[in-house]
């Protein structure tokens, strides 16, 4: 019942949830807005255009609850 559908991470609160990709390894919007453009879309963004596209994703910014802001406990 489920073929053919995905799980889509929201972009709500992106600014506040680095580092980013799978494996952390950039921690700046910027930078990860550059690399996704090229990977997905093999566009070359000018520094104006990330900057814009980083200033709507910061619109979608908004305060994260308490409960969800502390890191998880480990199990021991």
């Amino acid at each position: 019942a489920d073929k053919y559908l995905f799980k889509v991470p929201s972009l709500r609160n992106i600014e506040k949830t680095h580092p980013f990709f799978h494996d952390g390894s950039v921690t700046d919007l910027g930078e990860a807005v550059k690399i996704i453009a090229k990977l997905q879309l093999n566009k070359d963004l000018t520094e104006e255009e990330v900057k814009y596209i980083v200033v709507f994703l910061s619109t979608l910014t908004g305060t994260v609850p308490a409960e969800l802001a502390k890191a998880p406990e480990m199990p021991m």
